[in-house]
């Protein structure tokens, strides 16, 4: 069980209604980077999620939703260091947010990670740096969360272009000793949703 699940299950308010189910999804990413002054694009990138969430809550119940990035590794022939370590979630709007926490976390080493609300948007993000080529695991986010009368809560990934990032980060380039934004966003040609509670 993550850290993320295991916290869903003892964290969950009373009136959640159904346990969390487990949900696996690969997000695809239009992404790009640049080196010594030239930006060029990195097709093909993307990213595992797991995503823990109820299937089914009643009108204004308290819910938990975790969310579980895949284990990371920036090659190190790429990224002599990293830091700005940005993922994005984003969640109904309709839903009222109760509150959210960070869990858990491997291989940080003295990074402090934090979450930005931008709206119905959950950034979580770092200016801290790690060292490239070692994997490490970012924390997952739980969210708590009040149902709407009626519908539905969705929740999948944030960010929208390469100013407002769904992923990504800085990095050193061993080979020119040059800081670069490695930016990614959400590929709008396929979209993903990570989970989906009904609402009745």
């Amino acid at each position: 069980m993550s850290a993320a699940a295991a916290l869903l299950a003892f964290a969950a308010p009373a009136s959640a209604g159904e346990a969390g189910a487990v949900t696996s999804s690969t997000v695809g990413y239009v992404c790009q980077s640049r080196f010594d002054g030239s930006w060029f694009p990195i097709n093909g990138y993307s990213r595992g999620f797991s995503t823990t969430a109820p299937s089914k809550v009643s009108p204004g119940a308290g819910f938990n939703v975790a969310f579980d990035p895949a284990p990371i590794v920036a090659l190190g022939e790429y990224n002599k260091e990293l830091t700005d370590i940005e993922v994005a979630y984003k969640v109904s709007p309709e839903a009222q947010v109760l509150g959210y926490k960070l869990v858990g976390g491997k291989n940080l080493g003295s990074a402090a990670f934090h979450v930005e609300r931008r709206g119905a948007e959950f950034v979580v993000t770092s200016p801290d740096s790690i060292p490239g080529g070692v994997e490490f695991d970012l924390p997952s986010l739980v969210v708590t969360l009040r149902a709407p009368s009626q519908g539905a809560v969705t929740t999948g990934p944030g960010g929208s272009s390469f100013e407002k990032r769904s992923f990504g980060w800085n990095r050193l380039h061993p080979a020119n000793d040059q800081w670069d934004p490695f930016q990614c966003y959400a590929d709008p040609a396929k979209p993903v949703v990570f989970s989906t509670t009904a609402v009745g």
